[in-house]
């Protein structure tokens, strides 16, 4: 049927109807950052944050003394002391007068949005960072500071492609970066190679097993994941199980952990969070600048490294397909 002539539509109003936009915003990104966040936090009071490690020597079935007998001591080694720099993660809200005044839906004032939005994508860049390869940098005045990620701070427990390596750093910051091997498939023969290996140098294996949500698919597919149907009682609804979260390995039980920020990533990483801090010289901290021309400015910023006290309780799967 058609319209009865001369009808007034809403088509017809539309220079009078109100917008019908809802008091909220939605963000959809994701902002959980659970490596950084399942860390250890400490203070550094310098720009180049230092601790040390030491290791027991080797076990000796054979170690027995002669009754009676001189001895002319031990021998005795020092500790290692290995340091990383900080870095100044860092965001610069500007908001113009207007933007900040005029009537918004979903966020009081432009300037308050803006910064805690910033605050949230500071988290995600430390947390890139820290699963990063990036290598230590001092910096100077026209280069700014770095700290070095799990990439280049893990190197005993650790698979490579074929003429692939990550140099060994016994003293200093790790400021040579890792060479990159011939490309594999992730495969449990590999995970399982780097778990022996962290249990072997260190007694403990890493709690956790962050990993790429493509290399997460393929974790899944393991045969050693023996469990894919679920079988349930009569009123219970039926499950099938595609994937995994938890791995029970030779060693221990490992927690597997789907990173969003490593999409696309060409390494794995186990992490052992009680072994690990970020070492804060300066916390969060957003600081007015004031007004410049028509606008509010502000400066945030956070001054933090990474700290691994024991490298040997990690382990790191490199130089893996994406």
């Amino acid at each position: 049927m058609a319209q009865p002539a001369n009808t007034f539509d809403r088509y017809d109003v539309n220079s009078s109807v109100r917008e019908d936009l809802i008091d909220k915003i939605f963000n959809t990104s994701p902002e959980e950052t659970p490596v950084t966040s399942g860390l250890g936090k400490t203070t550094a009071s310098n720009t180049y944050h230092e601790w040390q490690r030491d290791a027991l020597a080797a076990a000796n079935k054979d170690n027995a003394l002669i009754d009676g007998d001189d001895f002319a001591g031990t021998a005795a080694t020092g500790t290692e002391r290995i340091g990383n720099y900080c870095q100044i993660f860092s965001k610069q809200p500007v908001v113009s007068r207007r933007a900040d005044i005029v009537n918004k839906a979903g966020q009081k004032t432009a300037m308050a949005y803006q910064t805690a939005k910033m605050m949230k994508e500071m988290k995600r860049d430390m947390e890139a960072a820290v699963l990063s390869s990036n290598v230590a940098l001092a910096g100077n005045s026209t280069t700014a500071s770095k700290m070095a990620g799990l990439g280049a701070l893990t190197y005993t427990n650790v698979s490579h492609g074929a003429g692939g390596s990550t140099p060994a750093h016994t003293s200093g910051a790790a400021t040579v970066a890792p060479t990159a091997g011939t490309a594999r498939a992730f495969t449990e023969a590999l995970l399982k190679t780097v778990v022996q290996l962290a249990f072997t140098n260190s007694g403990m294996i890493p709690r956790q097993v962050v990993m790429s949500p493509n290399h997460k698919t393929l974790f899944s597919a393991f045969t050693g994941i023996a469990v894919n149907r679920y079988q349930v009682g009569k009123k219970e609804q039926g499950r099938i199980i595609g994937g995994a979260d938890v791995y029970m390995s030779d060693f221990g039980e490992l927690e597997i952990v789907p990173h969003y920020i490593m999409s696309g990533a060409t390494q794995v990483f186990g992490v052992n969070p009680e072994y690990a801090s970020m070492a804060f010289l300066d916390g969060f901290k957003p600081k007015e600048i004031g007004d410049t021309g028509d606008s509010k400015k502000k400066l945030i910023t956070a001054d933090v490294t990474l700290r691994v006290d024991a490298e040997k309780a990690m382990f790191k799967i490199a130089d893996l397909t994406a």
